[in-house]
């Protein structure tokens, strides 16, 4: 959705206050979409380049969820063809997507985690309005490349007792997004590139998860073991001072 303002907005450059106008509008419309608070620090936009940057933006949690937020970015950056022909027509160009920088709490509890409740929210969205990729009411996009890079993911879930574990994301590149359909919808999109996300970060966590257990396992194992070798020792210790004379 905030990709469809954001094209509004690069249209009406010509307002002085067509950052502020995109800020205000995403705030308003991006909530019920993907059930859960949304804000943006900042707009800027450079329209002779096609491009808009919003700075700090922060996608809040679910219901059902604690942790302080999703994600905060520090800068989410597109880069758009603003020709008149594109703009005004039905499917819309975009040439990039850029996530940069951002900071992301995987929650995960015991109905699933908080990226795949977003998922499920912007589906229940759809179906409530009736829409679906064949939709013809509201404007698509095709967009060349997104790219997700330098986050930094923590996750929170009561399996770990309290310990955060945190790790870097693999840098994402997603390609043609609604290109073999002739446009995706701006809630299509945005549930691509969660996807995209929710899978890397699900198998990454697997991997952490799977090794901070095993090093708590190795270390009380080791714990259980120093202390059976301890007793052995002061054991067979005590019985050499018995044959030995003093």
């Amino acid at each position: 959705m905030f990709i469809a303002i954001i094209g509004a907005g690069a249209f009406m450059y010509l307002s002085s206050n067509a950052g502020g106008l995109i800020k205000d509008s995403a705030e308003e419309y991006v909530p019920p979409v993907i059930g859960a608070d949304f804000s943006i620090g900042n707009v800027d936009l450079d329209p002779a380049n096609g491009v808009a940057s919003l700075k700090n933006m922060e996608i809040g949690n679910p219901e059902g969820f604690k942790s302080e937020h999703l994600f905060k970015m520090e800068e989410l950056l597109v880069k758009m063809d603003v020709s008149l022909e594109n703009m005004t027509s039905d499917v819309i160009h975009i040439r990039e997507i850029r996530l940069e920088g951002a900071d992301m709490i995987y929650e995960m509890g015991r109905n699933g985690n908080n990226v795949g409740k977003i998922q499920e929210n912007i589906d229940a969205y759809m179906q409530e309005l009736g829409l679906d990729s064949s939709s013809d009411s509201e404007k698509k996009f095709i967009i060349d490349d997104v790219y997700v890079n330098g986050t930094n993911v923590k996750i929170s879930s009561e399996l770990l007792g309290g310990k955060g574990v945190g790790f870097p994301l693999p840098n994402l590149h997603l390609s043609g997004i609604g290109e073999k359909e002739n446009g995706a919808l701006a809630s299509d999109v945005i549930k691509q590139i969660f996807g995209a996300i929710s899978g890397s970060v699900s198998k990454v966590a697997e991997s952490e998860l799977l090794k901070n257990t095993v090093g708590s396992v190795e270390d009380a194992a080791g714990n259980v073991v120093k202390e059976m070798e301890d007793k052995v020792v002061d054991q067979v210790g005590n019985k050499l001072k018995g044959l030995i004379p003093q």
